[in-house]
Parts: C-alpha cells; sequence; structure tokens
C-alpha cells in the first residue's frame, strides 16, 4: 500500500475524531502530556503488519520516526496498560463491524448455495517465556494461535480468536445455529465427526480434507467442467 492507500483506510474506518473520543473515554491520555495517543493507536496498528510481528519496540520506532514527541525506553512502555487496551478492543470492534457491513460479492457458483464462504485458520505467534503460564506452546515456550475467520464474499477478515498454543484447533471452533446457510473451508486440525455432524443439523455446506484414519464410502460422484469463467478470468 502506498501512504495515499494508508491515510484513506484510517480516515474511512478510524477517522482521527473516532479515536479521539475513544482515546478520551478510556482515560489513556489524562496524565500524559508527552503522550500523543491519536499517533500511538496508529503506530500500534500499523505495526502490527511489518514483519517485527508487533513488537512494542516496532511500535516506538514508528511512533517516533511519525514525528512524536521522543521519551524515554520506559516512559514509552508506560503507556502500555488498561487504558490502552480498551481503546485496542474498541478500535478492534470499529474494523470488524466495518468489514462486516460491506456489501457480499459472491459471483456464479460461488454464491449459488450459499450465502457466504467463510474459511476458518489457525497461525502460531511465539510470546514472551514469562506468558508460558497463560500460553503454553507445545513445547517448552510460550505460544498463542490465532483462530481467524475469513469471509470470501467480503474478502477480510471478520472475526478471529486467541487460544494457547498448546489447545487443539477443534476446541475452540463451534457449528452453532449462526452458521445455517454458510459454508465453511477448514484446515485439516479443525475435523472431526463432530463437526460434520453438526454442519448437517445446522444446513452448513463444508469442505474439508479427511483424515488418514478415516474411511468415508462413496455415496454420490458429481462430475462437471472446470472452465476459465469459473476462475474469474475472461
Amino acid at each position: 500500500m502506498q501512504g495515499t492507500d494508508v491515510q484513506r483506510v484510517f480516515e474511512t474506518i478510524l477517522p482521527e475524531g473516532a479515536l479521539l473520543e475513544l482515546i478520551r473515554e478510556s482515560g489513556l491520555q489524562e496524565r500524559e502530556r508527552k503522550l500523543d495517543g491519536v499517533a500511538l493507536v496508529r503506530a500500534m496498528i500499523i505495526a502490527a503488519a511489518t514483519g517485527y510481528g508487533g513488537r512494542q519496540a516496532d511500535v516506538m520506532r514508528i511512533y517516533f520516526e511519525n514525528g512524536s514527541e521522543r521519551v524515554t525506553r520506559g516512559g514509552f512502555y508506560r503507556w502500555f496498560g488498561p487504558a490502552l487496551e480498551r481503546v485496542m478492543l474498541d478500535v478492534r470492534g470499529r474494523a470488524l463491524a466495518y468489514g462486516q457491513a460491506m456489501r457480499l460479492d459472491l459471483p456464479g457458483i460461488l454464491g449459488e448455495h450459499v450465502k457466504d464462504w467463510h474459511i476458518v485458520d489457525s497461525s502460531t505467534v511465539k510470546l514472551d517465556p514469562a506468558l508460558k503460564e497463560e500460553y503454553p506452546g507445545t513445547g517448552d515456550y510460550a505460544a498463542l494461535k490465532v483462530h481467524k475467520r475469513f469471509s470470501v464474499g467480503l474478502g477480510t477478515v471478520i472475526d478471529y480468536q486467541l487460544t494457547p498454543a498448546r489447545e487443539h484447533d477443534n476446541l475452540s471452533f463451534t457449528i452453532d445455529e449462526s452458521w445455517k446457510g454458510l459454508g465453511v473451508l477448514l484446515d485439516l486440525g479443525y475435523a472431526s465427526f463432530k463437526l460434520i455432524r453438526d454442519c448437517d443439523r445446522h444446513g452448513v455446506r463444508f469442505v474439508i480434507r479427511l483424515k488418514e484414519s478415516w474411511r468415508p464410502k462413496v455415496q454420490r460422484i458429481a462430475r462437471g467442467h472446470v472452465t476459465r469463467t469459473f476462475l474469474g478470468v475472461d
């Protein structure tokens, strides 16, 4: 993205007036005269998309490089507390609500049998060892899993969930009545017989790979032809 693209996204989803109101309500900037709350929140968001994993040091670099008044490292890190957490949770809610409100685009066969297709997948992120008790990894380290729910029709993430990396994927995912009429594409880690039963019960189409231990019986074969128009190519 170019600088103008980033500016347009911020002004559309998180305009400065809305951010100032969130910062005021949280009390983030009440006693911190050197803190530029809007710049800090924007640095948090930008840092999450860099190759440094959104670490505090990267947030600080972006914050200072964009012209904010410099403070000591310890002073900067003290801003990371409950007030900033409340602001970021509100930012999360606004961003997800914006994405969910967009118009669906499911051309051709993609929208023929479902309202939308959702892709569910997880990514593992290693954490500071001090967090090992709260977020145990599969080994002697701390890590969490980010379970993302991506809408094909909207073209963006519409929800996510955080769990300890040691927990199995299928413990964090449930098909219920809210999924009725949707389709879901899942990684093998989410696959289970319970998932299949729940999809049948709630009218959810699903696409998963078979586990090696499963021995399915073929009941029906559907033949068709894949054309260039299916891929959206003229």
